[in-house]
């Protein structure tokens, strides 16, 4: 997730790849294997594990095994980014992209301090 700056402008996917082309017209490929789920895993969940108030943990769950070649994980994340789930996998990716815990680590922090 290289351009992390830009929106997405249209997402195709087939069954070994997600092409994103974004704003700029700048196309980033990601494999759909175990070494393209541990670049999205890294991108997104390694400074920002997944947090208790995150929609998507399902797929949270299996980014982080699938990275690791967990077979069923990467079957379900094949699935789940797939050309019949397009809007639902959109969904996933823009928030993904754009999702920061700073607020809720600080909600969190907060309360277990009392």
């Amino acid at each position: 997730m290289e351009e992390i700056e830009q929106d997405i402008k249209d997402i195709i996917f087939t069954d070994t790849t997600i092409e994103i082309t974004y704003n700029n017209d700048i196309i980033e490929i990601i494999n759909k294997n175990a070494a393209g789920y541990k670049k999205l895993h890294d991108a997104w969940l390694l400074e920002q594990p997944m947090f208790i108030s995150d929609i998507y943990k399902t797929q949270m769950r299996d980014l982080n095994f699938g990275s690791r070649n967990n077979q069923t994980s990467l079957n379900n994340l094949n699935l789940f980014l797939s050309p019949e789930n397009k809007e639902e996998a959109l969904k996933f990716i823009i928030y993904m992209r754009k999702r920061d815990l700073t607020f809720e680590r600080q909600k969190w922090t907060a309360i277990n301090s009392l």
